[in-house]
């Protein structure tokens, strides 16, 4: 069965944003999973085992998008289709390959102190393996031309990931790789007229500086580079996914929110009081992570030359990744909020733990999955899911009402 991507005359648009953070980002997909299955209606009697089967994030969103880890999520929900356990079972494969394969924690901590990266050549091929399973083709394009049938064997819906040029200044606006075509008054990324594949837009989305190198794209004598948009400041793309979606549905649209954190919060937050305004990370947040970072390279006996300043100097990136992901959540709550919105913006992201799980350790599965479905349990994730439940179901009966 066939839905269609939106509820028409409704005026009322879905749109999914996911953070950045590593393998953590599995903990998105576990959240995703409840929400699907708290929304999922019956056909009644009469339905067929698709109207009975918790519905697919790109049947009830009209607009998925991410950053870094959330992108590449991004693309196996919005772009190939799939349903979150899907997702989490490709998640799985993919995580055992970007990070880091088998390579001891130390040993990738000790990398990145010493100004390396770990080799893509493991994540690449599974990008292209997966790319060509979902779509026919490694080569696939992100946006499928005019005169060619979209070669995605599921439904999908219009996805986008932000990347940034690796020579562009932090604060500048992220570059959208998108599926359909750019709104009016926005603009492609260079190279000029480039058709972006699905493997350059998950490769560059999550080409996250520290581990990672950027994808390189050629063209002629001239070499155009792009990195994760996650440390120039979009780590949590909410506000760049409500500017996308305002100019995509128009001006009088009603545009609900849904994003998804990875816990990066726990590193930076100030208490049940909040935050302040001030932006810059406190320094003994940086030297409490900066000692855990050293005592990971040291189990090694690796002998790093100025080891504590190049660790509080890889700390406080990491730390400030954080700050800026929790602020973006702050201005979009505050901006709803004003509007008399409140209940069109849905924030999920458990607030403790998760930030202390290495972005790296794809082992770590079984905690992250712990803390996540203890937060699912508590009252204050309770609350989020329930607040957000009904508006999504609304959707999802209004899809099932088109598609019959």
């Amino acid at each position: 069965m066939m839905y269609s991507n939106e509820c028409k005359d409704d005026g009322s648009y879905l749109v999914l944003s996911i953070d950045g953070g590593g393998f953590r980002g599995l903990a998105c997909l576990l959240i995703l999973v409840h929400l699907m299955e708290e929304i999922q209606v019956s056909g009644g009697n009469d339905a067929s085992d698709e109207d009975t089967l918790p519905p697919k994030p790109c049947q009830i969103f009209d607009l998925i998008c991410g950053t870094s880890s959330g992108g590449l999520i991004a693309i196996l929900l919005g772009r190939f289709g799939l349903s979150c356990k899907e997702a989490i079972e490709v998640y799985r494969e993919v995580g055992a390959t970007m990070f880091g394969g088998e390579t001891d924690s130390g040993e990738i901590w000790r990398q990145i102190m010493e100004g390396g990266q770990l080799s893509a050549a493991m994540f690449e091929k599974k990008l292209e393996d997966l790319t060509a399973k979902y779509t026919g083709s490694k080569d696939a394009l992100f946006r499928p031309l005019k005169n060619a049938p979209d070669t995605v064997v599921h439904d999908s819906t219009k996805t986008f990931v932000t990347v940034v040029s690796k020579i562009g200044s932090a604060g500048v606006d992220a570059y959208r790789i998108r599926s359909y075509p750019r709104p009016l008054r926005d603009i492609n990324p260079a190279p000029y007229g480039h058709k972006w594949t699905i493997f350059e837009g998950a490769r560059a989305t999550c080409a996250v500086p520290l581990y990672l190198s950027p994808l390189n794209i050629q063209v002629g004598h001239a070499t155009f580079t792009f990195q994760d948009a996650g440390y120039s400041g979009f780590n949590n793309p909410a506000k760049v996914a409500l500017d996308e979606a305002e100019k995509t549905f128009g001006p009088d649209a009603t545009i609900t929110l849904v994003t998804l954190g990875t816990g990066l919060r726990s590193l930076v937050y100030g208490g049940e009081d909040g935050w302040g305004n001030n932006k810059q990370v406190d320094d003994e947040h940086i030297d409490r992570l900066a000692l855990q970072i050293l005592a990971n390279v040291e189990k090694l006996g690796s002998i790093i030359q100025d080891a504590p300043q190049v660790a509080r100097r890889v700390a406080k990136q990491l730390l400030e990744v954080a700050n800026d992901t929790e602020i973006s959540h702050l201005h979009m709550h505050e901006r709803f909020k004003r509007q008399g919105q409140r209940h069109n913006y849905y924030r999920f992201n458990p607030p403790r733990g998760l930030g202390d799980i290495e972005l790296t350790d794809y082992r770590q599965e079984a905690t992250i999955s712990d803390i996540t479905y203890a937060w699912l349990k508590s009252p204050d994730g309770q609350f989020a899911i329930t607040s957000a439940v009904e508006t999504m179901r609304n959707r999802w009966r209004c899809k099932l009402k088109q598609a019959t």
